[in-house]
């Protein structure tokens, strides 16, 4: 059986296309739909369980009349805030399809305490700087959330510079309203200091709001604490994220290099994204690593993908080779990069997003339940000729409705 859902939002039409869509993502959930508070009452009222009630913050006081005790509350609110509300977890209502039906599913895998083996972690590696390995796991993060995936954003840099993309660069460590930022030096701690702390603080990483759309944390504070890691501390924090962050995919983002934590990382990955460029001192240290790594550790050829970033064409006659006859997959040169003054310009090409876009197919992410369309359907998705599905966003009512009803098959 599926997730069961409670859908409850006043604005004609909402309830009711946000219910289709997320049946069309999983067949087999059983949701139900609600626009006037009397009939959600009722609903709650006979209660026969649910997963979690997804309601607008103007029917929440029904919720709170009518719904037992101990049931999982997240509130739709209509300014566009997120993180909490009232006490309760918050989602902005008004923002992409994709993007809302993935927070949906991770507040319920969070309700869930979803299992280690549901959250798929990738790395994305370079043997040097200037490859674009940061640039590839930003928009590899970015376009995994707008198709549909809770996804979380882990830079395990020891410099970082991306930092103003993930809403950093408050002056000493702190956020706008005072409070300590959710970074990876705190987390750290908390997980061996305060692990309850740090349980909760990993549940709201998913409603963080960033350029990429992405859980993510503020990178290290100091370059020592990337050079202190060990390998135990480094499995410690994956296992977190996977068991208490409810999301589909973690891409990491590390310093190449041989370090003892940095192979723990690669043997806990599921995917490995080796990317190298056509300059001559890079290509000669990705072939040194790739040897290096194929000889510690066999196990990862079957988990590699190797990335040729930067392609003019055909790949160069001297391209090392990967191991065990794998192939580069290219991705654009993209000229107005060379120069780049506003770091977000790196989430801004058409022509790289196309190629992430096709690595991502490449590897099986088409989309969380992806599966032929319901009859029916697509039409409250507007998936307008030659979009990706999942492109329509849910901003203005479309049409009048009380209650709808999506139950599982059988």
């Amino acid at each position: 059986m599926g997730i069961r859902l409670v859908v409850a939002a006043p604005q004609p039409g909402y309830a009711s296309r946000l219910a289709l869509y997320l049946k069309e993502r999983d067949p087999q959930a059983e949701i139900a739909a609600f626009s006037q508070a009397d009939a959600l009452a009722h609903h709650l009222q006979a209660w026969r369980g649910a997963d979690l009630l997804v309601v607008q913050q103007s029917l929440l006081h029904v919720v709170r009349q009518a719904a037992p005790g101990g049931a999982k509350v997240v509130v739709l609110t209509d300014d566009g805030t997120s993180g909490e509300h009232d006490g309760l977890p918050a989602i902005a209502q008004y923002q992409s399809l994709p993007r809302l039906a993935a927070e949906i599913r991770r507040m319920v895998g969070t309700a869930s305490a979803k299992p280690a083996e549901g959250t798929e972690l990738w790395t994305v590696y370079s043997a040097g700087g200037g490859a674009g390995k940061t640039t590839l796991a930003l928009n590899i993060a970015r376009q995994a959330a707008e198709r549909g995936y809770s996804v979380m954003y882990l830079n395990l840099e020891a410099l970082c510079g991306v930092g103003e993309l993930l809403g950093g660069g408050e002056p000493e460590g702190r956020e706008a309203d005072g409070r300590e930022p959710d970074g990876l030096s705190r987390l750290l701690y908390e997980l061996s200091a305060h692990p309850s702390s740090a349980e909760a603080r990993i549940r709201a990483l998913g409603s963080r709001r960033s350029a990429i759309n992405a859980g993510y944390l503020e990178p290290a504070e100091h370059p020592a604490e990337l050079l202190a890691m060990t390998p135990e501390r480094l499995e410690a924090l994956i296992e977190a994220l996977r068991r208490h962050g409810g999301f589909d995919l973690i891409v990491a983002d590390p310093d190449g290099g041989f370090a003892g934590w940095q192979q723990r990382l690669l043997e806990l990955s599921g995917r490995i994204c080796w990317i190298a460029s056509e300059d001559a001192q890079l290509l000669r240290k990705t072939e040194t690593m790739l040897r290096e790594w194929g000889e510690r550790l066999p196990e990862l050829l079957s988990k590699s993908t190797y990335v040729w970033n930067k392609s003019l064409g055909a790949l160069p006659p001297d391209a090392p080779r990967p191991s065990g006859g794998g192939q580069w997959l290219s991705l654009p040169y993209i000229p107005q990069w060379k120069r780049v003054f506003d770091i977000g310009a790196i989430l801004g090409a058409g022509a790289f997003a196309g190629g992430v876009d096709r690595l991502l197919d490449a590897l099986g992410y088409t989309g969380p339940g992806e599966r032929p369309a319901l009859p029916g359907m697509t039409d409250y998705a507007q998936r307008a000729e030659g979009r990706r599905p999942g492109d329509g966003e849910l901003r203005e009512p479309v049409a009048a409705g009380g209650s709808y009803a999506c139950s599982a098959p059988g």
